[in-house]
């Protein structure tokens, strides 16, 4: 493979067929299994620690149990989420603002009608209370930021963890390379609602894609058609399981990885339902940042496959991809 700023190399990544998708379940990574802290490399062998490992090389998705999200605020989210969805199209239209990554965002001109709200900087709760005032003026809406402001931390806490595990399970020093190359990594909520507005199963309500970032944690209401592509190119559908959360691995963490683990494609179609909420929460390195594959995973067999890039030259990349489709 000749060395690329993108990985948009592996075929077909921001397009997709319609072909029959097969019925199977993700890995499942029980996460309660390791200390909060992780140090070192010392659990590396753990049989956990190598199941995360076969799960980000085969898949670069998998399903978290046991991730300690309180079962109710996994309910609250979903709940206020949908108050938030339901509000007449002229309030969520006060948070539109000239910088999308802290703003609501529609796009009615796309097959399937998507919008989506976008908390930056989290978990810092200012982000989330200036949002609820311009759509709940009198009050904020208290249920809504204790809720989100909860929902942000536990996964920012949970995004950090996954990591330093995923590093163990490369055999690298966690606490080290997480401070030299990922402590600097900013968090995105977004909050997305997709209505099918009578449109066929089948269709696609998102297009298939693989995010730009380090990793997702993803939040799915109980509707069903999410579907990641395996390693074979077959979709698979993603049953819901209110109890546990999706993450997938993004564009940047594959090529740190020097594309030992997969970034995973996946997309959105429509499965009977009108409407559907999910709530990713989105790590992603500083616009400034440099993405390159360590020297400790390169070796003769293994050399460098993409050039080093810019965070922010990979975003005007993925931009220009998408207005051609």
């Amino acid at each position: 493979m000749s060395q690329k700023i993108l990985l948009v190399s592996r075929k077909g990544i921001m397009t997709s067929s319609l072909q029959s998708p097969l019925e199977a379940d993700l890995p499942v990574i029980d996460i309660s299994q390791f200390p909060q802290k992780i140090e070192g490399d010392h659990l590396q062998h753990h049989p956990e620690v190598v199941k995360l490992g076969k799960a980000c090389e085969e898949w670069g998705i998998f399903r978290l149990v046991n991730h300690g999200v309180p079962q109710d605020l996994l309910q609250n989210v979903l709940s206020v989420s949908k108050d938030l969805m339901s509000m007449p199209m002229e309030v969520k239209d006060r948070v539109t603002t000239s910088d999308p990554p802290k703003s609501y965002m529609r796009k009615p001109g796309i097959p399937i009608p998507f919008e989506t709200f976008c908390f930056l900087d989290i978990p810092n709760p200012d982000s989330i209370l200036e949002m609820s005032r311009k759509i709940w003026p009198e009050e904020g809406n208290l249920k809504f930021c204790e809720a989100i402001g909860a929902f942000s931390s536990y996964l920012s806490d949970l995004a950090q963890r996954i990591i330093k595990l995923i590093l163990v399970s490369l055999g690298l020093d966690a606490e080290s390379f997480y401070h030299s190359d990922f402590e600097k990594c900013k968090a995105l909520l977004r909050i997305n609602g997709y209505s099918s507005h009578g449109k066929s199963n089948g269709e696609e309500a998102l297009i298939a894609h693989a995010d730009r970032g380090c990793l997702t944690i993803l939040r799915n209401d109980e509707e069903e058609g999410l579907q990641v592509r395996s390693k074979e190119g077959k979709w698979i559908n993603i049953k819901p399981s209110p109890h546990s959360l999706i993450v997938n691995l993004g564009i940047c963490f594959n090529a740190w990885s020097n594309d030992r683990y997969m970034c995973a494609v996946h997309r959105v179609i429509c499965k009977g339902w009108e409407n559907r909420l999910s709530v990713p929460l989105f790590l992603s390195f500083a616009d400034d940042a440099q993405i390159a594959a360590p020297d400790t995973l390169l070796n003769k067999d293994n050399p460098r496959r993409f050039k080093p890039f810019i965070f922010s030259e990979l975003q005007s990349e993925l931009r220009k991809e998408f207005e051609k489709l």
